[in-house]
């Protein structure tokens, strides 16, 4: 009995042995699917990378020309409203020097006059003159400022659309479905 309780041991042990062997030779494929999946993913994400910098270094010369475009026209319209503001400055100053002018010849009229009519004439012409000139003086300003506001909040020539149609290349690198 020894010898059968032997040769029963024996498959018994070397049964055992292969039900340990199988799971090595599971363990050993699933390894060879997690290093194919993980080769895999790693080259998805090397294209995914590459499809971005192609898309980015695309369209990134594009959107610098269109902001410097832009950033250009703007530069001008600042320095037209205040090339504008300095032409005010000076005509306005120009107009205090006529205006103490002619105060000053005012005054020496008025000082000359002879009689209370007289007087009376000196300080109606020089008051209508005076209240014609400013309100002349304004309206001219006015239509200025009008017309230079009206040209400086025309839109830019190089439309902020144009300029953000060139950042839809980059729905290429991760494209999403359609909102429903």
């Amino acid at each position: 009995m020894p010898t059968a309780t032997r040769k029963t041991t024996t498959a018994k042990t070397t049964t055992k042995a292969k039900t340990a062997a199988a799971p090595t030779a599971v363990s050993e494929n699933s390894n060879d699917n997690v290093f194919a999946a993980a080769e895999d993913f790693t080259s998805a994400a090397r294209e995914q990378l590459e499809t971005l910098m192609t898309s980015f270094n695309g369209n990134v010369e594009g959107m610098r020309e269109q902001a410097e475009e832009l950033t250009g026209e703007m530069r001008a319209r600042f320095e037209k409203t205040q090339k504008h503001i300095a032409d005010m400055n000076t005509d306005m100053m120009d107009a205090a020097r006529t205006e103490m002018s002619e105060a000053v010849q005012f005054a020496n009229d008025l000082a000359q006059a002879k009689t209370f009519a007289d007087a009376l004439d000196v300080q109606r012409n020089y008051w209508t003159n005076l209240f014609e000139t400013r309100m002349e003086r304004a309206r001219e300003m006015s239509e200025a400022s009008v017309e230079l506001a009206r040209e400086s909040a025309m839109p830019a020539t190089g439309s902020f659309a144009n300029f953000f149609d060139n950042a839809k290349a980059f729905e290429n690198v991760f494209p999403f479905a359609p909102k429903a």
